[in-house]
């Protein structure tokens, strides 16, 4: 199998009980073929060990050692392997078909939007994650190696070159595997490889997701090795504006080139990863407090990029093989002739990076920043991003955020670097939510990170809210006891004392559909009364699903706030029967029913809590307790007062062992409803795990008083309805 030729000539042959039907690709060590696994009648992948190495023993043995390895990681981003053996003389491995576009190939039609980008480097760092966890590292992560399922998950292939850690020396070391463009400095040259080198590897391929291209070019592997060994990349912000600096750092913290630069383990990264999505300040630090956003490149002209390369290597050779302390390539190159070009552009940092809009123009907000943040000739406000404008005020900057719409992951982020941005003498800013925005439990994170990092610089923060449902929420919420709330309603024009005249009321006509309309009701087209008509007839018969979507079409026509208004019985009557039928078939243990009625209600009347409650009931009794929270966290920023919602969310929180937060949660369940018998039953469940008997004696007593029964260790309160279950 030298060549693809002699590779096309095992199609129809049948290996390892594998018929092959066609060659997916070659490289590397061997060839990969689309086979049927004859004894299950399933599609799999063959990848067959090239006949070059297969005469060699040590070859053979890493390849069968591959997929060894590759066999105890079970992971849904990993590509799975069946068996592995040797039959005749071909040695092959069988493996999960992973059917989708390979990440390679979909770069080639640019960068990815940033969400996306984010799932993908997230999936990518939970299958490392497994493997590193297993002693693994994959030395090789790169696009050619990362399939998108026709699912959209994203999947590892290849294995190939893993070897298990073993310790500081390993016998790795001066073996150079990888591709160069994606290759960790410590892979070409006589330095330990541990599972910080996947990071690097993902930080390059998380480059080149959110900016389409790679960090490093060179006209030759020799000058990209010299890059990645002293060239510092810049930020993916300066390549594509619209990704977050707090991003874009998170990505440079994984392409430090001193591993002791970079995060200590992938699971760090997952947890930025996951703060960011949670709409939080990522924990990296700002790596341009040292260096700009757009570092100074190295010089290559003139040198000779393969033997200063060798020279260095030869260097760390002598050092290695004698046992003496090996000097990274980043100290050696700069002494031995690598110098850095004069940067054309003048060194970037956060406040001439960031851009604001006045009038037609833009501006680097460190142009329109002066003493206590005068703007410089200009008048009015400023815009930046997409949802913020930035008043002065005479005593504060104040931020405003535009749109009713919850703000995005992007959002964010992007508000984060605009505080970290603004001029260090700012003692007092605010942040103003306009009336019609809708507080959701994301945006308590995001207020709460905004106050400790202007805390954190003797900065003031103030939460202007325009409206009394948002003033209300972030209350119950807790966040007045540290963050100041203001209240901004919105100005309402007078009423015209024209209109309270009384005039002749018109006749009640049937309009074209029928419908008699009567007098008290809205002005609406004939269409919208037809479907009115609809909707009320569909629930006289049971339909409420059908009668849901006669509401969505309704609305679709156009409806201003007062005909909706007006029409608040027909969906009163909408939302009940949705409910009624989402709870019987949830009792009845008819999940698709319910999940489809929940997920309706929701949709109908997000404002309400029912519909997150029982949702979340839902998704707690299939086991995903991670959207239950989320489900319960909305309910209760809905209803802060429901009992029950506090009470459903300690359930959950105490089985993914958040035992603090589910005691929290219990504690406000009973200050609402001293009487939740089960509540103290719980209560001392949780006492008792954390150690607290005595606690937990005396509400086990509680109990005991208010439900009439003696517990004894094997006792367990009764089981009521599905939604005011107890929990043991």
């Amino acid at each position: 199998m030298a060549t693809d030729n002699i590779a096309f000539k095992l199609i129809g042959q049948t290996i390892g009980g594998c018929k092959i039907s066609k060659l997916l690709g070659t490289g590397g060590m061997g060839a990969v073929y689309l086979a049927n696994q004859t004894s299950l009648g399933k599609e799999v992948a063959l990848k067959i060990l090239d006949e070059r190495w297969a005469s060699h023993e040590r070859h053979v043995e890493g390849f069968l050692r591959e997929a060894r390895l590759a066999a105890k990681l079970e992971d849904e981003h990993i590509v799975q392997i069946y068996d592995v053996g040797t039959d005749r003389h071909y040695n092959f491995i069988v493996m999960q078909l992973a059917r989708g576009e390979n990440l390679k190939d979909r770069l080639r039609r640019g960068a990815l939007e940033i969400d996306e980008a984010l799932n993908y480097i997230e999936g990518v760092a939970r299958g490392l994650s497994v493997a590193h966890n297993n002693g693994i590292v994959h030395r090789d992560v790169k696009p050619g190696n990362l399939v998108i399922g026709e699912d959209g998950m994203i999947k590892i292939l290849d294995f190939g070159l893993a070897r298990l850690e073993e310790g500081d020396k390993d016998k790795s070391q001066g073996q150079f595997m990888g591709s160069v463009a994606y290759m960790a400095p410590e892979q070409s040259e006589y330095m330990p490889v541990d599972s910080r080198t996947d990071i690097y590897s993902l930080g390059i391929t998380s480059f080149q997701c959110l900016t389409g291209a790679l960090p490093f070019r060179g006209a030759n592997n020799f000058e990209l090795i010299m890059k990645h060994h002293c060239e510092e990349p810049p930020a993916p912000s300066i390549a594509r504006h619209d990704i977050p600096l707090t991003l874009s750092r998170v990505v440079l913290r994984m392409m430090g080139k001193d591993p002791a630069d970079r995060y200590a383990n992938i699971d760090d990264v997952l947890l930025d990863l996951k703060l960011m999505r949670r709409h939080q300040l990522p924990a990296a630090p700002e790596p341009w407090s040292k260096r700009p956003l757009n570092p100074h490149p190295i010089d290559l002209t003139g040198v000779n990029s393969n033997e200063l390369y060798k020279s260095a290597l030869k260097a760390q050779r002598a050092a290695f093989t004698e046992n003496l302390p090996v000097t990274p390539m980043r100290e050696l190159l700069p002494k031995m002739g690598v110098v850095y070009k004069p940067g054309n552009e003048p060194d970037l940092v956060p406040a001439g990076f960031l851009e604001v809009k006045g009038g037609d123009r833009r501006y680097p907000l460190a142009f329109v920043a002066m003493k206590g943040f005068e703007l410089r000739d200009l008048k009015g406000d400023l815009e930046y991003a997409e949802r913020f404008r930035i008043f002065n005020h005479a005593e504060r900057l104040v931020i405003r955020v535009k749109g009713q719409k919850t703000l995005g992951i992007v959002d964010v982020q992007r508000m984060f670097d605009l505080m970290e941005a603004l001029p260090a003498d700012l003692r007092h800013l605010a942040i103003a939510l306009e009336p019609d925005y809708t507080a959701m439990g994301s945006d308590i994170r995001w207020v709460v990170d905004t106050y400790n990092l202007l805390d954190k610089r003797s900065c003031s923060f103030t939460l202007i809210v325009g409206s009394m449902d948002n003033h209300t929420t972030f209350v119950n919420l807790g966040i007045d006891s540290h963050i100041k709330l203001e209240l901004e309603l919105e100005r309402t024009a007078s009423i015209s004392l024209e209109r309270l005249k009384p005039t002749e009321l018109p006749t009640p006509a049937e309009d074209d559909s029928g419908y008699v309309k009567g007098e008290d009701e809205p002005d609406l087209t004939p269409g919208a009364w037809a479907l009115v008509g609809q909707i009320r007839e569909l629930l006289t018969g049971n339909e409420p699903v059908e009668a849901a979507r006669a509401w969505k079409r309704l609305t679709a026509e156009g409806l201003d706030r007062h005909q909706l208004h007006a029409l608040k019985d027909v969906k009163d009557r909408l939302y009940g029967a949705l409910l009624e039928d989402g709870k019987q078939g949830f009792e009845a243990d008819d999940h698709e029913t319910a999940t489809e009625r929940f997920n309706l209600l929701v949709d109908l009347e997000p404002g309400r809590y029912e519909g997150h409650f029982y949702k979340g009931l839902l998704l707690k009794a299939e086991g995903k307790l991670e959207y239950a929270q989320a489900f319960l966290t909305q309910a209760i920023l809905m209803a802060p007062d429901e009992h029950e919602l506090f009470y459903h969310r300690a359930i959950v929180r105490s089985r993914v062992d958040d035992l603090d937060g589910a005691l929290r949660d219990l504690d406000m369940c009973l200050t609402h409803n001293p009487r939740n018998v089960n509540a103290y039953y719980n209560r001392a469940k949780l006492h008792k795990r954390m150690g607290r008997d005595d606690l937990a004696k005396r509400d086990l007593g509680m109990y005991e008083r208010l439900s009439g029964k003696k517990v004894s260790r094997k006792t367990q309160p009764p089981r009521t309805t599905k939604a005011a279950e107890t929990e043991g």
